[in-house]
Parts: structure tokens; sequence; C-alpha cells
């Protein structure tokens, strides 16, 4: 190539190359493109989360409905119904002979020493605490005493008069007497069945458990009824008053404890009690000594914290508490 194509040659290629240099620029000011900048074997991602701990519905337990006259009671100690053939109540029909009587059948007119049976079924999947008070709303006559049994001994001629609750078991069963507090108390722990629920999601709620439709286990339940008799006796004379009653019921989630802890010490003598009060203390030494612990000396109990005396504790390294609460349970505490 002579000299003269070669200069004609580099000029044309240097020409080119400022041409393709300029457009290279523009291309990388991006004006007007919209290819996507992703880079070849690299990807990003987001992280989400469902929920956290599944929860089971909130506890919700049907109070029985209970119908008047239920817990009315009749006090019979001279007979006086059988004798005259249960003339005053025409047609009715008493049963048993502890001369107190609750009408059990409105129906059929059928009295007995027992009150109907009212039931609670627990349809949760939560334990559940059932606690039935009975108790005295307005007194009766200054003679009438609180019996804590239903049998008398024929020495005895005070005017008594026993009313209870009771779980009426076949075995074991529970009872508690109204005593001279007029108030008597039962609570019956009733387990749930957390098998009758399955996880479930709705987007107002969220995963949650919800009940199955199918295949449910049956529910557990407990009743309560009153019972009564009266001390025959005694000396009834005519136009005694008799304590007119009261009888409350209450459901809660079962605590597995009332109280915030299972041991004390002299520096670490308070405890807290939950959803109940405090109605007797009683000390087991380590000998196995019991002793009634005295309320306002040796401890005191107010705003839902029990309060025991140190030395009373330092003293007594090795023993235990038994703590009576107003559940009727009594839960029990060493002293370290």
């Amino acid at each position: 190539m002579s000299k003269k194509n070669l200069k004609k040659f580099a000029a044309v290629t240097l020409a080119a190359t400022m041409a393709f240099g300029s457009t290279m620029m523009v291309f990388a000011e991006g004006d007007g493109d919209t290819t996507p900048t992703t880079t070849p074997g690299v990807a990003e991602g987001t992280g989400s989360y469902e929920g956290g701990e599944m929860k089971y519905p909130t506890l919700s337990v049907q109070l029985p409905t209970i119908p008047a006259g239920t817990y009315d009671y009749i006090a019979d100690p001279n007979g006086l119904i059988r004798s005259t053939n249960s003339t005053k109540y025409s047609g009715a029909t008493f049963t048993d002979t502890t001369g107190v009587f609750f009408l059990t059948d409105p129906t059929g007119k059928t009295y007995t020493n027992k009150s109907a049976a009212q039931e609670v079924v627990n349809q949760n999947a939560q334990d559940v605490d059932v606690t039935i008070k009975l108790e005295q709303k307005t007194a009766g006559d200054s003679i009438i005493k609180y019996a804590e049994s239903e049998t008398f001994d024929a020495a005895d001629t005070e005017n008594k008069l026993y009313l209870a609750v009771t779980d009426d078991a076949a075995t074991d069963a529970k009872v508690a007497a109204l005593k001279a507090t007029g108030v008597a108390t039962l609570t019956t722990t009733v387990a749930g069945v957390p098998g009758n629920y399955e996880p479930g999601y709705t987007a107002a709620d969220g995963y949650k458990y919800t009940l199955k439709t199918t295949g449910l286990t049956d529910w557990n339940k407990c009743s309560y009824k009153l019972t009564g008799a009266i001390n025959k006796n005694a000396t009834w004379k005519d136009n005694v008053t008799f304590p007119a009653i009261k009888v409350t019921w209450n459901v809660k989630e079962h605590r597995d404890s009332a109280l915030s802890a299972s041991s004390v010490s002299a520096t670490a003598n308070t405890l807290t009690v939950t959803d109940a009060t405090v109605s007797k203390v009683t000390l087991v030494q380590a000998s196995g000594t019991r002793i009634v612990a005295k309320a306002g000396t040796h401890y005191t109990f107010a705003n839902g914290v029990l309060t025991l005396q140190a030395t009373m504790l330092s003293g007594n390294v090795g023993g235990t508490l038994e703590i009576e609460l107003s559940t009727g349970n009594t839960e029990t505490v060493n002293i370290q």
C-alpha cells in the first residue's frame, strides 16, 4: 500500500473509532433507555413471617340457668309432712328422712333431701375451675346453729341445721357445709379437650385454633347439688324463722397454684395470692407438730399479698405451711 493510501485508511479508521466512541457515551447516559438493570447470575428475595404461636379461642363457659325455687328448702324437724300424709302438699312425694327437703321434680312434685343437679360443661381446650359458693343471705332465729355433719348424736339436743353443697360423686364425694361463718365453697377442676380443636386461618383473625366440625371427643363436665338435714333430737317450737340462702356459680381458667411461690424464708416472706383469699394458715414444724398461725400476729393478708412473720419462718426451717384458701383448696409451702 502506498503512503498516500495508508494515510487515507488511517483517517477513515480514526473517524469510525470516534463515531463509535460517541455512540457508546450516549448509551451509557441512558437517555430514553428502559432496559432492566439486572445482573446475570444474581437475584434478591424478601422474607415473610406466618404469625407466632397459635392461640386457642378465648375461654367461654355457659353457666347453668337455674330455675326459680331450685334452692328453696322445707325444714320439717317434727315430721309433720309424713305424719299427715303430705296433706298440705297434695299430690307430692317426699322421700328421705333427713327433715330437709328440696323440690327436685316440679312436674312430678317430688321432694328429696338434695336439690336438682346443676351442670357446667367445659367446651374449651383450657382447663377451668368451677366454684360454687353457698352462703347465708339472711339469718334465721338465733336458736339455729349450723351443723357440719348430716348425722346427729342422740345426746345432741341443739337446734342444728345442716346445709351443704356437694358434687354428689358415687365415690369420694366432695362436700362443704355451712359453718358459723355462713359460707361454704367447693371448687372442681374440669379438664379441657385440646384435641377438639384444629389449626385454622381466616383473613380477619389470622392463624388460630378452631373447633372441629367432626370427630369431637365428649366434653368434660361437673355438677353440684345442695343437701340438707336437721337435728330431730332438739325441741322445735312454732314459728321458727330459718335462714335464707344464696348460691353463686363462678368459672375461671385453671391455675396450677394460686400462690406466687412454693417456698418462703425469713428474707423472702411474702406471697402473692391470685383469685383467692387466705382463710387459715397452719405451721407444720419439722418434728410434725401442727400449730395454727394467728392472723395479725403470725401473718397478715391484704390486697392479695400474704405476709408471714419472719421470726416464725427463721425458727422453723425445714417445716411447711399449709395455706387454706377461700376456694376450698389447701396449698403447701416449704420453709427454707
